[in-house]
């Protein structure tokens, strides 16, 4: 008999054991789980509010729907300017700024491609205010007219164009995917924008994306998700995760 109290006390310790161990386990392996799982939302929230930031560069207002965004990402251009050299002090103290320098370039080349469409006199006089232009700038320092007639310009800012998509995702992600929740069997994030006119009818826009716990934390532990949304409540938050255009709630 004594030994069958043995063999049943024996039992009792290890379920014990057991039951203690898988409460402490239980929510670390959650929040281990959940931590993996919310890393993956939050960088595709990031991808949005990054295609967001420039839809609104280049649109004037944030685009409400993925069809739209994912076409934008695919085709959209950035503007990427080269530099070259930098105005010297004796060029500030003489007025000189990047945007007259430009536009002095900007006329004489005008000018040239005036004279080339020209004949005769008027052609000739083109010519002529181009150069007078170009060696203007040779004078100031902004560029060295060559013998040849070449000029080699130690001050510039040439712009380019460089796809959005390679520029800001170097080919990570698929456009189409990016609604689509990580961990959710398809669930869309829930996308929105709004508009608001203050008193001096400046019009400011603004974007929200987001997504439910319950979306992607599926096949974990029931009552650590319950716990979890009960934190929420508790704490007035939102039961998941989401993006503006400022910041995100996990920030």
């Amino acid at each position: 008999m004594k030994k069958v109290i043995n063999i049943l006390l024996g039992i009792c310790i290890v379920a014990m054991i057991y039951i203690v161990y898988g409460s402490i386990m239980d929510p670390i392996r959650f929040a281990n789980e959940k931590g993996i799982r919310d890393r993956a939302v939050i960088e595709k929230l990031m991808d949005i509010k990054a295609a967001q930031t420039e839809y609104n560069y280049q649109k004037g207002g944030f685009c409400d729907n993925f069809d739209t965004l994912a076409a934008f990402i695919k085709t959209a251009q950035l503007p990427i300017t080269k530099k070259v050299g930098e105005l010297t002090d004796d060029q500030l103290e003489n007025n000189w700024t990047e945007s007259k320098v430009l536009t002095l370039y900007a006329r004489a080349t005008a000018a040239e491609e005036e004279a080339a469409k020209l004949t005769g006199r008027r052609a000739a006089n083109k010519r002529i205010e181009a150069d007078t232009l170009w060696q203007k700038a040779a004078d100031e320092g902004f560029i060295v007219i060559k013998e040849d007639g070449t000029k080699e310009f130690l001050f510039s800012r040439e712009t380019e164009y460089v796809s959005l998509y390679d520029s800001l995702y170097h080919g990570r992600i698929n456009p189409d995917s990016l609604r689509y929740v990580p961990f959710s069997d398809g669930v869309e994030f829930e996308l929105s924008t709004s508009s608001d006119t203050s008193k001096a009818g400046v019009i400011s826009h603004t974007f929200e994306a987001k997504t439910l716990y319950v979306n992607y934390l599926g096949g974990l532990d029931k009552q650590e998700i319950i716990n979890l949304l009960e934190d929420c409540d508790d704490r007035g938050r939102y039961r998941g995760l989401k993006v503006d255009n400022n910041s995100g709630n996990w920030e």
